[in-house]
């Protein structure tokens, strides 16, 4: 089996230095990587997070970031064009991807970066600076270990051309699919996905509402967008209130879609059982109070759905890496999955009218990692993976 670079000095003595190497092309790879970092630290490591593309010329992560937030969220099927189009591709022995060429940009500065830093592993949770670190260790021959995080339930395009010390993966149902593309077996981790602990602490229902400020009595439904903010909230939100009795209220998570925020706080003046939030750093209580909680197919929020035991449905508003997080928690009974505002509604009321649909939902949901950021940094510690240290 192989084993990492160990790191000089293990847990109880003093600390390592850890690089955490994100992109803030979406939300949850940030939210991987801080909870990661906490984690770290509250081990007495030292853990530093940066952003890779900004190893790049001037401006080139506010560029990279901002286009990819423009297609996510107003050309979706574009997006998801462009994503099927990279998924069939096939490469030649010697080819590299349009992807790896353009982050090689970042590699002479990062490579300094990583001189001075004198750090003793690198961790990533997105592909982008995974094909950074492939390069430094094939141009410059940088050979400290470095561990590439999966935070979507598919073996997603680049993922294959990379060259970590060990590929960490959500789910080991998913390894046929990595092992397909080429990839070892004996480096991939089924894992699971880090996020933050208090996604696998259990607060009750009435606990939660109440320190949200929330109604105590009612069913709740949440209607998650992400980081980036996607997906037709404000009608859904509206026609939910239509269709669903009126013991029922409805949380509306905003993220950073401001347009959506303003334009729902307008309407809940005149309107009740509607609660619009912005960007929230308590989504562990917003999950806790919720009966039933709508949200885009994002690797990371599927996670916490599942974590916290939501019964959930997962429209899908943008094809591509989301699309097969989708076909993954329907296809094993972990949510609900639709494409409209007509049939989120239906499946809304479904669930919140089968109690043993629910109860059958809870029970497959608790099939996913709940120990991920535990494994992943005993991982970080010692170059060996977690089987071997138990």
């Amino acid at each position: 089996m192989h084993v990492a670079e160990a790191l000089p000095e293990k847990r109880g003595r003093n600390s390592v230095k850890i690089l955490i190497l994100s992109c803030n092309t979406g939300g949850g790879h940030n939210a991987v990587s801080a909870a990661l970092c906490r984690e770290l630290e509250a081990r007495g490591h030292t853990c530093t997070v940066a952003d890779a593309l900004s190893f790049g010329p001037k401006h080139f992560s506010e560029a990279i970031s901002h286009l990819h937030t423009i297609a996510y969220r107003y050309f979706p099927k574009i997006y998801g064009m462009g994503y099927r189009k990279k998924e069939e591709r096939v490469l030649g022995e010697d080819e590299t991807s349009f992807e790896y060429k353009m982050n090689a940009i970042c590699v002479p500065h990062l490579y300094r970066y990583l001189l001075e830093g004198g750090f003793d592993a690198i961790v990533t949770p997105h592909v982008f600076p995974a094909e950074m670190l492939t390069r430094l260790r094939r141009k410059y021959g940088h050979t400290k270990p470095f561990y590439f995080i999966a935070t979507d339930y598919t073996c997603s395009p680049c993922v294959d051309e990379i060259m970590p010390d060990y590929w960490i993966i959500p789910d080991k149902r998913l390894i046929p699919e990595f092992t397909a593309k080429g990839i070892p077996e004996d480096r991939l981790l089924p894992l699971g996905i880090p996020t933050n602990p208090a996604m696998t602490t259990h607060v009750e229902m009435m606990t939660a509402r109440r320190q949200l400020h929330l109604p105590p009595t009612g069913k709740m439904v949440l209607i998650m967008s992400g980081s980036i903010g996607c997906g037709p909230m404000t009608q859904l939100a509206l026609k939910l209130l239509r269709h669903l009795s009126r013991d029922t209220f409805v949380v509306v998570i905003c993220g950073k879609n401001k347009g959506d925020l303003k334009d729902l706080q307008r309407i809940a003046k005149y309107r009740d059982r509607l609660y619009p939030v912005g960007y929230t750093d308590h989504m562990d209580l917003y999950y806790s109070a919720a009966n039933v909680a709508v949200g885009k197919p994002g690797g990371l929020s599927c996670t916490e759905l599942a974590l916290k035991g939501v019964p959930a449905v997962l429209m899908l508003s943008v094809p591509g890496c989301e699309s097969r997080n989708l076909e993954f928690f329907t296809r094993y009974g972990m949510a609900l999955g639709t494409e409209n505002v007509r049939d989120t509604i239906t499946e809304v009321r479904h669930l919140l009218e089968n109690n043993a649909l629910r109860l059958h939902m809870n029970a497959s949901q608790r099939s996913i990692p709940r120990r991920a950021g535990e494994m992943v940094m005993d991982l970080i510690e010692t170059g060996v993976p977690p089987e071997t240290i138990m």
